[in-house]
């Protein structure tokens, strides 16, 4: 009996071991810049947000975003402290705030969740974010992929 408690102890601490290891690792792997890239159109039609009248009324003005979104870049900077900041970076200039903390859960999932109430970004229905060699992508809380967004680490 005792032999079997020492045994079922060893392989629970084998498996905490190692699931320790693993979330270390996938946390070491988020830190630093990730480009966030958007695909407009795709996300205007595979939005469950939008009414179709808002989807045709987007689509309208997609191209003149699209040109917005070509001309500026956005990173997401995973640090250390567990908080993200957003980075736009255009033409004339950059401007950098934290806006979300973050954790890796038990699954391996990536969680973001706003730091304030009152900030101006917003992720939509993305309840967390999957790894992908060197991508995030993007899940709703029903468990499908957020078509048209994409997180790239930056080398």
């Amino acid at each position: 009996m005792i032999k079997n408690l020492k045994k079922l102890f060893l392989i629970l601490s084998v498996i905490s071991i190692s699931y320790t290891h693993c979330q270390e690792n996938l946390e070491n792997s988020l830190i630093g810049k990730w480009e966030f890239k958007i695909n407009i159109k795709d996300v205007i039609k595979n939005s469950d947000e939008l009414t179709k009248f808002e989807k045709l009324a987007a689509r309208t003005f997609s191209g003149v975003i699209k040109k917005a979104l070509d001309k500026t870049q956005i990173l997401f900077d995973f640090k250390k402290d567990k908080t993200t900041a957003i980075e736009v970076i255009t033409s004339e200039r950059t401007e950098s705030r934290v806006v979300f903390s973050w954790k890796v859960d038990e699954k391996g999932y990536l969680i973001l969740n706003e730091m304030s109430e009152q900030t101006d970004v917003r992720l939509g229905d993305t309840a967390y974010w999957k790894f992908s060699d060197d991508k995030l992508i993007p899940y709703n809380s029903k468990e499908k992929i957020n078509n048209g967004i994409l997180l790239i680490k930056v080398k």
